[in-house]
């Protein structure tokens, strides 16, 4: 796809992924309608995108509430847009059963049910545009499980289904659909919780990830790419060294940092 001159509908555009896919496709002639829990914290968004001479229209929306999240996307349809990338997310952790049932439903609201009423929303406008996109953001959280990110790892396992699904009932179709699965992204999501074996990537990986895959139509992308193998691969053809690896990985810290709710 030829993204240049294109209007992408980005969630969680307030900071770090989201934030930085703005920018960064601003910076390639597109305008940017971002949707944030708070319209305020997404003022240093906005200006970076302006700086580069490219609209940014900023949405206010809680998209862990379905009527919210479809009401957001009809403001962004009502504008028009060609690329649909769901980017909002938490990671809350804890001890499972220890943990108040509302966080862990909070979690399952925003990541998965949240993104599938927006898409649901979005698909017949995507449709009936001569040429569109939508991305998913899932984790490689979305192949192998990690202790005490019950919910979070049932979310990612739930976008990487739901977007094949979607790619095989859109195959043929204007409508491209992809999942990128990134390791542990430097942002304030991981802040005191050690990476273990899991590889910690930057903001520019994703984002180089992200628009690579709107120019070449990769289905599926793992960043950095060698986490297929290790993460992916590894756990359905030997469950068992991925168990064992798990358990040396010091991924427990997720567990330990018992991570709430972030606030916006």
């Amino acid at each position: 796809m030829d993204y240049s001159g294109k209007t992408v509908f980005i969630t969680g555009s307030a900071r770090g992924i989201g934030q930085g896919l703005a920018i960064a496709l601003a910076k390639a002639g597109c305008g940017i309608i971002g949707c944030d829990l708070r319209t305020d914290t997404q003022a240093a968004t906005r200006k970076a995108v302006e700086a580069e001479g490219r609209s940014y229209r900023a949405i206010e929306a809680d998209l862990s509430k379905v009527e919210e999240a479809v009401a957001a996307t009809e403001e962004a349809i009502a504008f028009g847009f060609d690329i649909l990338i769901n980017n909002a997310g938490i990671a809350t952790s804890g001890v499972f059963d220890e943990v108040p049932f509302d966080r862990w439903r909070k979690t399952i609201d925003l990541n998965l049910t949240g993104l599938m009423a927006i898409t649901h929303t979005a698909l017949p406008h995507l449709r009936s545009r001569p040429e569109s996109y939508i991305i998913n953001i899932s984790s490689i959280a979305g192949v192998v499980g990690a202790p005490g990110m019950e919910a979070y790892c049932a979310t990612k396992f739930g976008v990487n289904g739901f977007t094949r699904c979607l790619e095989y009932d859109l195959d043929g179709t204007n409508v491209g659909v992809a999942s990128i699965h990134p390791a542990m992204v430097r942002t304030r999501m991981i802040e005191g919780v050690e990476s273990g074996s899991t590889p910690e990537i930057d903001v520019a990986d994703v984002v180089e990830a992200v628009l690579d895959t709107l120019r070449t139509d990769a289905r599926q992308t793992f960043v950095p790419k060698k986490v297929k193998w290790t993460f992916d691969v590894l756990t359905r053809v030997f469950p068992g060294v991925t168990r064992k690896q798990m358990r040396k990985s010091g991924m427990d810290s997720w567990k330990l940092a018992d991570k709430g709710v972030p606030d916006a």
